[in-house]
Parts: C-alpha cells; sequence; structure tokens
C-alpha cells in the first residue's frame, strides 16, 4: 500500500520543479519562516473497502501557499492566484504524481484564501492491495467432532 509519505514526496517534487526559488517546509511550519514558501502536510485519509483483496484509498494533501506581504501585510491577489492556478494545473494532469512505483492523478484540487495565503488541498483517490492481517493466533491443526456430555447419567 502506499504510504501518505510517497503520496506527500509526489507533490514535493512538483513544488520543487515549479518554485525552485521557494521552500517547502513540511509537517512544521517554523515561527519565522521563509516567504514565498510552501507548507505541505497530509489532511486527511478516507480507505473504503472494495473486496476481499482490494481498497479504495482517498488522501488529502495540504499546500499553504504563503506569499510575499507588503508592507500592510498584505499580499497581490493576482500573483498568489497565479501560484494556485499553475498547481491546479499541475496537480490535475494525468499521472502527474509520481508515487514510488506509481503515477497518480489529482481527483480534485480545492483553492481557497486566507489574508495572505492560499491552501491547495490535492484529493487523490486510487485502489490498493489490502493489508494482511496480522498472525496473531497459530493455525488450528485438529478439529474434534462431535458432543460430549457435561453431566452423564449414572443408570
Amino acid at each position: 500500500m502506499l504510504s501518505v509519505q510517497q503520496i506527500m514526496e509526489g507533490v514535493n517534487a512538483i513544488l520543487v520543479r515549479l518554485y525552485p526559488d521557494r521552500t517547502v517546509y513540511v509537517d512544521v511550519m517554523p515561527e519565522q519562516f521563509e516567504r514565498p514558501s510552501f507548507f505541505l502536510r497530509p489532511s486527511g485519509r478516507k480507505i473504503t473497502s472494495r473486496t476481499v483483496a482490494v481498497v479504495e484509498v482517498e488522501q488529502m494533501i495540504l499546500v499553504q501557499c504563503a506569499d510575499e506581504v507588503g508592507d500592510h501585510y498584505e499580499t497581490q491577489t493576482a500573483r498568489l492566484y497565479g501560484v494556485t492556478d499553475t498547481l491546479t494545473a499541475a496537480f490535475l494532469q494525468r499521472g502527474a504524481l509520481h508515487c514510488g512505483d506509481r503515477k497518480l492523478t489529482a481527483d480534485r484540487v480545492d483553492v481557497s484564501r486566507d489574508l495572505d495565503v492560499a491552501d491547495v488541498t490535492i484529493v487523490v483517490t486510487y485502489e490498493d492491495d489490502r493489508p494482511a492481517a496480522p498472525s496473531t493466533q497459530p493455525l488450528v491443526t485438529d478439529v474434534t467432532l462431535g458432543a460430549q456430555p457435561t453431566n452423564p447419567k449414572e443408570g
């Protein structure tokens, strides 16, 4: 099964390719971070049973785009949305996300903005092998069929 880390590495590779001059932070955004930059973190994961051997995985990854700010802590809307439009187009390309030995395509990209940052949420849905159950009990080696009375009647 693909790990969240493998999917995040696929998203990170696209960010670095498109914006090599920007820092990508993963897991923790430092108090004094560089601008412009990206903050990358997993947002949610949903696993649904499909068959006895297959599960459907929906993975959400959040890319927070922190833009440059002016004297009044404002950003240029056009520049910020230029970044989100570029990322949306890149993630929606067929097979854009190289994750382990697989190439995934984003099913959905959601964009929202809050003051000086824009959030791009990538939703990837794929099918994967169901993990094997751990072996916690020894296999049954002998089965005895029949009934034994608990209190035999004396005659």
